[in-house]
């Protein structure tokens, strides 16, 4: 279909003036609420940005005060357009502009940035600042409240807390309102939407938004797409490859263990510094370290330890010589030796809270890293290191292809450790003891023998199952003496310890079964949120577990103490299962008495309303007592059929009941002066209209007859 010719005098016009007419004035928007609303819109838009570390705090407050000043002064001048200040904002947003592209620019020369989210957020915010001098017209204002859900989407790419719903909640209802308000404008004030129109339709966006959220499942993330990364402070490490940070004030300086007894950072936590002295005693709070991102959850492994010399877990005896992987990301790595067939491929996105070691987190066999450096180090026990400070806002990413099988695959796994396989370096850390442990030996085997375990994984099942029914986890644990085994000392003493004291003795008893086992430390999940789809890792969930080696699956991950879910959260079916969680926990009878008590307050109101709705008269309710009993009687009262009338055609039915005499008492009542109609006084035949109305009703009886 042809498109409609424009007419002959437009067709002809040039460029100048269809420019001109173009930018010609339109009318001025007079509404300050529309004003308000688009103000606050572009303010939390500016916050948003700012709370998600987009925007520096100083730069918000500068945008937000431009913002509300210019707002001011457009409402101000809207009556008078100036084209001198269009040049002037012309050029500050050209002027904008060109410093964003500097600050691209500077950041691809040095590498450390592969998206353009924050000098984008940087740029929305100042053209919205600038354009906020110019909001004459309604259009200018729908303008700015488009932007601003703009900058709430940028900032909303890099939220990691439920928290950030506050923004998008006060963003939503203002763009309603927004609407709303250009709606009547655009009509002339006199067809604006109702409230109860604008909370519907906020009750249904809601609705459907929660529904959707219940009903898709947790997003995956993509190698398709430029996995997330970046840092906030590239702060270069001295000691290359060596543990740094994460335990005291300065994230460059090396990390040092915990003292025995003191209350320590995450730093110094379980073997995060390089040693794990299972003598320290530690008080771990609350506090958000990081948050995750995960295909998949699981162990968050970050160093594993085979030197065990009765009270401590050292590192490697072997080479201690690390590999330097360069290039920039994604860095590809080596497949480690001893390791198991490839698995399912799980991406995982680390969101740092606080300074941490210089340790790159993953699950099992990790084969990409995405991290904002140069170069990154390979430990000779397979951890993952950074050459810069891990410092608070530090995003990376992780691409693992997840080994880890079921316990009924892994009894399937029979093939005993041959002589090659056991002068591996490895394998042969992973069966080293300081000293026999005769007593720890003797237990061992007696478990293994009482379950009737052959295999594997049935004897380190059997294991945890003794420990787990036998030993109490407590972080009140005593202390340890110079000298004194934990091994023994956990088994054989108090039987009382946590992840540590827990994982050293499940590790030592394989060894003497002749079971490679290794101690792993890192990080469980913690909390799972579902509304950002991350899982915040708290400094309490730092933990320690033990990896036994198996010839066809690699090293697996056992843990006596800790129950990780392996398989991916589904938001909906969490929210879901907390929502029921949370009404079974509600008291019933509390909830009961509540809404008796509701129930009684409305029937009361209900009863209360249906008097006050009676006529007050004598005559009025005898009339309506008289329609209701012929209504029930099956032959409702006509709409412009008189009492006297009405009453006749019932007396049809019912010759025997004087209704007609009723019916004239009650009209003479109702319109003679002095009858008391509306004023409550009694008619002097009230006692034979009542006489008359009641036998009446018991000719009709109690149910309703069949209209005729």
């Amino acid at each position: 279909m042809s498109r409609p010719a424009a007419p002959a005098g437009e067709a002809n016009l040039g460029l100048r003036e269809r420019l001109r007419r173009a930018n010609a004035p339109v009318r001025p928007e007079d509404s300050v609420t529309f004003r308000l609303i688009t103000t606050v819109a572009v303010v939390t838009g500016i916050l948003s940005c700012e709370a998600v570390g987009e925007l520096p705090a100083s730069t918000a407050l500068l945008a937000v005060v431009a913002v509300a000043v210019g707002m001011a002064f457009s409402y101000l001048a809207r009556n008078r357009p100036r084209q001198w200040l269009k040049v002037l904002l012309a050029a500050a947003v050209i002027g904008v502009f060109a410093w964003f592209v500097n600050q691209v620019l500077q950041a691809a020369g040095t590498g450390q940035l592969v998206s353009i989210e924050v000098p984008l957020a940087g740029l929305f915010t100042w053209v919205q600042a600038i354009h906020s001098f110019d909001v004459p017209a309604r259009r200018d204002l729908l303008f700015s409240l488009a932007a601003a859900a703009a900058l709430v989407t940028v900032a909303g790419a890099q939220a990691v807390s439920a928290s950030f719903l506050v923004f998008a909640a006060v963003m939503l209802v203002c763009c309603v309102a927004g609407l709303a308000c250009s709606w009547r404008s655009m009509t002339g004030g006199g067809h604006g939407l109702p409230f109860g129109l604008l909370a519907g339709s906020l009750v249904i966006i809601l609705a459907v938004a929660i529904g959707l959220l219940i009903v898709l499942p947790a997003p995956r993330a993509t190698q398709n797409l430029s996995l997330p990364h970046s840092i906030t402070n590239f702060l270069r490490l001295p000691n290359d490859g060596g543990l740094a940070g994460g335990s005291g004030p300065n994230p460059t300086q090396p990390s040092h263990p915990g003292k025995p007894g003191g209350r320590v950072g995450v730093g110094g936590y379980i073997g995060f510094s390089g040693n794990l002295d299972t003598a320290d005693r530690f008080s771990l709070g609350s506090k958000v370290i990081m948050r995750v991102r995960a295909d998949s959850p699981g162990y968050f492994l970050g160093l594993t330890y085979d030197t065990w010399n009765g009270q401590s877990w050292l590192p490697s005896r072997r080479d201690r010589g690390i590999t330097r992987l360069s290039g920039g990301s994604p860095f590809e790595l080596p497949v480690p030796g001893l390791a198991g067939p490839p698995g399912k491929e799980n991406v995982q996105t680390f969101y740092v809270e606080t300074a941490l070691p210089n340790i790159l987190f993953a699950t099992s066999q990790p084969t990409e890293v995405f991290f904002p450096s140069r170069s990154i180090i390979l430990g000779n026990d397979g951890s993952i290191r950074t050459t810069v400070a891990m410092t608070a806002g530090t995003v990376y990413t992780v691409v693992s292809a997840d080994n880890e099988v079921s316990p009924a695959l892994l009894a399937t796994d029979t093939r005993p450790l041959t002589r090659r396989v056991r002068s591996f370096p490895a394998i042969k850390d992973a069966l080293q003891l300081p000293y026999p442990y005769p007593r720890a030996a003797a237990l061992a085997r007696r478990i293994v023998a009482r379950r009737h375990a052959r295999t594997t994984v049935a004897k380190v099942e059997a294991l945890e199952s003794w420990i787990a029914g036998h030993t109490k986890y407590t972080l009140d644990i005593p202390p340890l003496r110079p000298g004194q085994d934990a091994v023994n000392q956990f088994l054989f003493g108090s039987r009382r310890g946590y992840c540590e004291q827990i994982s050293t003795a499940l590790a030592v008893m394989l060894r003497t079964l002749g079971i490679p086992a290794r101690e792993a430390t890192g990080y469980v999940p913690g909390p799972y949120d579902p509304l950002s789809n991350l899982y915040e890792i708290q400094a309490k969930d730092a933990h320690a577990w033990v990896q036994v080696y198996f010839p066809k699956y690699g090293w697996q991950n056992f843990d006596p103490t800790a129950n990780v879910p392996l398989a991916p959260s589904s938001p909906g079916s969490y929210l879901a299962h907390a929502i029921l969680a949370d009404a079974g926990r509600l008291p019933l009878v509390p909830i009961g008495s509540v809404a008796g008590a509701g129930l009684a307050g409305y029937g009361a109101f209900s009863l209360e309303r249906r008097r006050r709705s009676l006529p007050r008269s004598f005559a009025g309710r005898a009339a309506l007592r008289l329609e209701r009993l012929g209504k029930r009687a099956g032959l409702p009262r006509r709409r412009a059929e008189t009492l006297s009338e009405y009453a006749r055609r019932l007396e049809g039915r019912y010759p025997k009941i004087a209704l007609s005499r009723a019916a004239a008492v009650l009209e003479e009542a109702h319109y003679s002066a002095g009858s008391g109609a509306g004023t409550g006084r009694a008619s002097p035949h009230e006692a034979e209209v009542g006489a008359i109305l009641r036998a009446f009703s018991r000719q009709v009886g109690w149910w309703r007859h069949p209209r005729r």
